[in-house]
């Protein structure tokens, strides 16, 4: 690889912090499910499950918009992709 590429290697650093984001993703992929599956089951307390469900699906999304680089101050493979926000991006 060229000094300039951009590309991840084995011992990079951004590897490491993609396999976090991945085991958090699926932590919070199952507790989505399982508040749903507990929804349908339980058939109490459907609100709050229903309130933590989407409290959850928000952060996945806060999540995976992150990775792919859509937030203002994040940096992903679809950064140049999207206009850049004054002040939030460097």
């Amino acid at each position: 690889m060229r000094s300039g590429d951009r590309r991840s290697g084995f011992g990079d650093a951004r590897v490491r912090s993609w396999h976090g984001s991945t085991m958090l993703l699926l932590a919070l992929l199952i507790a989505f499910l399982a508040v749903v599956v507990a929804m349908f089951v339980l058939r109490r307390w459907t609100g709050r499950l229903a309130s933590l469900a989407t409290l959850i699906a928000g952060a996945i999304m806060a999540l995976w918009l992150a990775e792919a680089g859509l937030l203002p101050g994040s940096k992903g493979p679809l950064t140049s992709n999207r206009p850049l926000v004054p002040g939030l991006d460097r």
